[in-house]
């Protein structure tokens, strides 16, 4: 009997000690799991992170319902305890809305809790078969109810494109919004920039003009500082007396001390001089660190296509440097001590290696769609900056997939990354958890 209690003893402390070992061997469920965000929908596309007013990350998609087949826009609260995200939040008066990998639905929330959600819509049976309508709709009970939808911008004409929207919550706690316009027609080339904030107790009031002429289907990029600084960045359309006048579409950058009353020159990100008579579907990100703002992008200048950083200096930006040749479409956020992480797609096989996915426009072409190429299987990268320097590079899916358009957001010591994976030819929100130690 006494033998057997030893025995017992120590193949319990074995098994105690193999347990321990293979724990602490073993990475954490949330460093090595893959989610989908959403189970219900048929389809669900175009991720876009934003924080509430507790400073929770909040992740918004687009789904289409198995039983109308309409897209709505909706979205859930992250919780750090439980380590995944709680049940979502639908948008009613957005259904209908488009899915756009560049030009996704969003929600924002201002200081005092209302939520407000950001949509866009296509006009049926027009001449310009872009010709829709950015929307909105607010809730000040949680997402419990909402309001009608209503015009983002004071054009309301059916004849014209919009899109590639941005918003950001301003210092003061409402919500600033930028987006692409085509109100200007044949007049001007490409799209127009437009600016509108809210105001407390409302919605959106009257829109201004901040540059006329830029490219119609890239991204754009708002966010507002701690200082209440507003940044703004897009790929512009100029036409460089040196280049005898031909058209280039590079990244610029124009800021807002006074709450975007008023805003600076436009300055070149690089001067790339991109010679492209399209869109190229990918636009530009910016973050802020220990010595002002940092900013990536994808050009394709010189025939060599690559995701390129800067960062400002006292005037003007410093020269380009590549984090990757076959990087597209990054997003890029902000970590403590004055660090950036980065996320991006890369090809693995059977891809692109030229200037990547470019489209001619002839007139108002600003909300044309644009999805990752079928069959191309890409992973999702993610890179830590520090003083421009690569720091750490982690592979958060194997490329197995086809995976892309990521976005990121940052959680005490983790980021969490969501990305776009084409499942039998049907998009999902996947997403991941990554400890940053």
């Amino acid at each position: 009997m006494q033998t057997y209690r030893k025995t017992f003893k120590a193949l319990a402390g074995l098994f105690l000690w193999l347990s321990v070992a293979f724990s602490c061997k073993q990475p954490t469920r949330e460093n090595s799991a893959e989610n989908a965000v959403d189970t219900q929908s048929i389809e669900s596309a175009g991720p876009y992170f934003s924080r509430d007013n507790h400073n929770n990350p909040v992740l918004c998609w687009t789904a289409k319902s198995g039983s109308d087949s309409l897209n709505r826009l909706q979205y859930a609260v992250y919780d750090s305890a439980a380590g995944r995200f709680l049940a979502p939040v639908v948008i009613p008066a957005s259904a209908g809305c488009a899915a756009s990998a560049e030009s996704m639905g969003k929600v924002a929330f201002k200081n005092d809790g209302t939520v407000l959600a950001v949509y866009s819509k296509r006009f049926v049976n027009e001449k310009n078969p872009y010709a829709g309508a950015i929307y909105y709709s607010l809730s000040a009970d949680n997402g419990k109810t909402w309001s009608p939808s209503s015009f983002l911008h004071s054009d309301t004409s059916h004849a014209h494109g919009r899109g590639f929207f941005d918003i950001s919550r301003l210092k003061g706690g409402e919500i600033a919004a930028i987006w692409l316009d085509g109100r200007y027609g044949k007049a001007e080339k490409g799209s127009a920039l437009f600016l509108s904030k809210t105001s407390a107790g409302t919605g959106f009031g009257a829109d201004s003009c901040l540059n006329k002429s830029t490219c119609e289907c890239c991204r754009t990029d708002l966010f507002c500082d701690k200082n209440g600084v507003i940044h703004i960045a897009y790929r512009s359309i100029t036409f460089p007396e040196k280049l005898l006048g031909k058209q280039v579409r590079d990244i610029v950058y124009i800021s807002s001390d006074n709450n975007g009353q008023t805003f600076s020159a436009e300055q070149a990100l690089s001067n790339d001089h991109w010679q492209i008579e399209g869109c190229p579907h990918s636009g530009p990100t910016l973050a802020t660190g220990r010595n002002g703002i940092h900013a990536v992008w994808f050009t394709a200048a010189e025939g060599k296509p690559g995701i390129y950083h800067t960062r400002a200096l006292n005037e003007g930006f410093s020269n380009r440097s590549l984090i990757s040749s076959e990087g597209r479409h990054p997003q890029m956020v902000t970590l403590p001590e004055g660090r950036q992480a980065l996320v991006f797609e890369e090809p693995v096989e059977g891809h692109e290696k030229a200037e990547g996915p470019k489209h001619q426009h002839k007139g108002d072409h600003s909300r044309m769609p644009h999805t990752q190429m079928p069959g191309v299987k890409s992973r999702i990268s993610l890179k830590i900056l520090q003083d421009a320097e690569e720091e750490k590079s982690i592979d958060v899916t194997d490329g197995s997939h086809n995976d892309h358009h990521a976005v990121i957001s940052v959680l005490n010591n983790k980021l969490i990354v969501a990305w776009v994976r084409e499942l039998n030819n049907k998009p999902a929100v996947y997403y991941r958890a990554v400890h940053l130690k």
